[in-house]
C-alpha cells in the first residue's frame, strides 16, 4: 500500500510540473501574440495584442495566477515525494483539494473566455492565411494549451482525492 501511495505523489508531482509547463506555454504565447495594424506604410502602425479584448485579457490573468498557485504548491508535493508523508494533516490536504478545484475553475474558465471570444472573431473574419489568421490560431494554441493544464489539474485532484481514502 505504501508503494502506491509513493507511485501516486510522484505522478501528482510530475502532473503539477506539466501543469506549470502548459501554463508557461500557454502564457508566452498569448504574451507575445501580436499583428500589425492593416497600415503598415504608415510610421508607426497600431499594433493589436491581448491588451484590446477583455476576454484575451482574463485568459493572460488566468494563465499567470494559475502559474503562481502552481509554483507555490509544487514544494509540497517535492516534500510529500521526498519524505514520504504529507505536510500538514488531512485538513491541510482537503484545503488543498479546496484550492484546485478553485484554481481549475479559474483556469478553465479563463481559456473557455479566450476560445469564445476567438470562435465568435472567426466566424466573420474571411480566412486568408493573414496575419490576423495567424494571430487567432495562436490564441486557440495558447487555449488549448490551457485547457490540457485544466485536465492534468483534476487528474491532479482526483489522486488527492483518492490519497484521502
Amino acid at each position: 500500500m505504501a508503494s502506491s501511495e509513493s507511485a501516486l505523489s510522484v505522478v501528482a508531482l510530475l502532473l503539477r510540473v506539466k501543469t506549470l509547463l502548459l501554463l508557461v506555454a500557454s502564457l508566452i504565447i498569448i504574451a507575445t501574440n501580436k499583428i500589425y495594424g492593416p497600415f503598415k506604410d504608415v510610421a508607426d502602425p497600431p499594433n493589436f495584442t491581448f491588451r484590446d479584448f477583455y476576454a484575451y485579457r482574463y485568459l493572460l490573468s488566468a494563465a499567470v495566477i494559475g502559474c503562481a498557485y502552481t509554483l507555490l504548491v509544487i514544494p509540497f508535493a517535492a516534500i510529500h515525494v521526498a519524505q514520504g508523508k504529507r505536510v500538514g494533516r488531512t485538513g491541510s490536504t482537503t484545503f488543498l483539494i479546496f484550492t484546485d478545484v478553485v484554481f481549475v475553475i479559474l483556469i478553465a474558465t479563463g481559456a473557455a473566455a479566450g476560445l469564445g471570444l476567438t470562435v465568435e472573431i472567426q466566424r466573420s473574419v474571411l480566412h486568408d492565411g493573414s496575419d490576423v489568421d495567424t494571430f487567432y490560431r495562436l490564441i486557440d494554441t495558447s487555449c488549448g494549451l490551457m485547457l490540457a493544464a485544466v485536465i492534468s489539474m483534476v487528474v491532479t485532484i482526483m489522486i488527492s482525492v483518492h490519497s484521502l481514502t
